[in-house]
């Protein structure tokens, strides 16, 4: 493994160190390449000897096929929502024409039950009339008329009266008969239109449950891809990606990455712990702290810390700090979580030129670091190279390893 290791141009101290043999091993797990703890004969290691570079992940692939799958799924969850929305207005329309159908078939009920009274009322009145022109046209009853009435004419005009008055009472019985079917039918087509609405208002209204599953489903998948999405956006500037900003992956996903890949650890902490606080001391040096952890990686050979090189485990130096060509010994810090915080304040002073020691929050590790000679001259990741460490592609290789973590997880989820 070859090794390339840098001298700060500081005027009190000396730059970390950088990792070419972590280049080729970081996708050999369990592999220890540390570009701080390396021999130098390491360095004359034949090419061909070495174990092939895993293929990184590549942010703009990523995207890209991320942005495909975000667009197909806000047109599902664009889909599902118009879907829900039509059957609420569906339902809100049969509720209105049920309630229509209602008023209308209680009315036309009651203009049948009317028209059935007018039926009987006329039925009764012809079938008086019809019994009082059978009586009148009786033998005694008819002497009795004709003998009452001043003449034959008289008698004859009053007969065809009472039969006259029959024939009318017929044909408002007949108009009754015509009405009270024609409300018979009128209120049981409104019956039946009343059940028909009623129906669709059970059924929307069954259906509106599953309307609004498909939409927390789709709305669901469209958040998950989005999530990702914006993750690989997150470096999809590459090498080019600033140093200072929010972590996005967190301690457990960090873990499950290192454990996954079968890496081993010969650190003074658990893994989980020292990955939170990665995460924590980045967040509180306002620094990636996700990226400086794969920036440790690379500079530790995934923290193994091969035998025989400059720094050892109980070092708890974590970024080749100290360390360098000329250096006996690396700097030793008294515990993990200090030696995290070392690392991401000088990536917090490489990167911002108005960071002080007093704004440092906890206090910074190593006295005057604000004075630092690149203070601010280095805002994003491609220029830790030639300047944290002297190894080409050193920024390109931290922020390949950040892909790999993060291609790991991507392709482990759930999308």
């Amino acid at each position: 493994m070859s090794i390339t290791r840098n001298v700060s141009r500081s005027l009190w101290f000396r730059a970390p160190c950088a990792l070419l043999g972590a280049l080729v091993l970081v996708g050999a797990p369990g592999v220890a390449a540390s570009g701080t703890a390396a021999t130098g004969a390491a360095s004359r290691t034949p090419l061909a000897s070495r174990p092939s570079r895993a293929p990184a992940s590549d942010p703009l692939t990523r995207i890209a096929s991320l942005s495909a799958v975000v667009n197909t799924r806000e047109r599902a969850a664009a889909f599902a929502v118009s879907q829900r929305d039509r059957a609420v207005a569906d339902l809100k329309s049969a509720r209105i024409r049920e309630n229509f159908a209602l008023a209308r078939a209680d009315l036309l009920s009651r203009a049948a039950d009317a028209a059935e009274q007018r039926y009987q009322t006329a039925r009764t009145r012809a079938g008086e009339i019809a019994a009082q022109v059978y009586r009148n046209t009786g033998q005694a009853h008819s002497l009795s008329r004709l003998l009452d009435s001043r003449s034959p004419a008289e008698y004859g005009y009053h007969q065809e009266i009472a039969h006259a008055a029959g024939e009318v009472q017929m044909q408002i019985v007949q108009r009754a008969v015509v009405t009270r079917r024609a409300a018979i039918k009128l209120s049981e087509e409104a019956d039946r239109q009343k059940l028909r609405y009623h129906e669709q208002v059970v059924s929307l209204t069954a259906s509106l449950p599953d309307h609004d599953r498909d939409v927390d489903r789709t709305a669901s998948v469209l958040a998950r891809a989005k999530f990702w999405l914006a993750r690989w956006q997150s470096i999809g500037a590459g090498v080019n990606t600033p140093i200072m900003s929010r972590s996005i992956l967190s301690p457990s996903e960090i873990v499950a990455w290192f454990e996954g890949t079968h890496r081993k650890a010969r650190i003074t902490v658990p893994i989980l712990n020292l990955a939170q606080d990665y995460i924590d001391e980045g967040a509180a040096a306002g620094v990636r702290g996700d990226i400086a952890f794969a920036q440790s990686i690379l500079e530790t050979g995934s923290f193994y810390f091969p035998d025989g090189g400059q720094l050892t485990p109980t070092d708890n130096n974590f970024a080749g700090m100290d360390a360098c060509d000329s250096c006996a010994h690396g700097r030793a810090f008294p515990d993990a979580r200090t030696g995290v915080r070392a690392q991401v304040q000088q990536l917090r002073v490489y990167a911002d030129p108005t960071v002080t020691n007093a704004s440092f929050n906890p206090p910074p590790v190593i006295k005057n670091l604000d004075q630092h000679s690149l203070k601010g001259r280095v805002p994003t990741w491609n220029g830790l190279t030639h300047t944290w460490a002297t190894a080409d592609a050193y920024g390109d290789r931290i922020v390949q390893i950040y892909g790999q973590m993060l291609g790991w997880l991507t392709d482990r989820a759930s999308i």
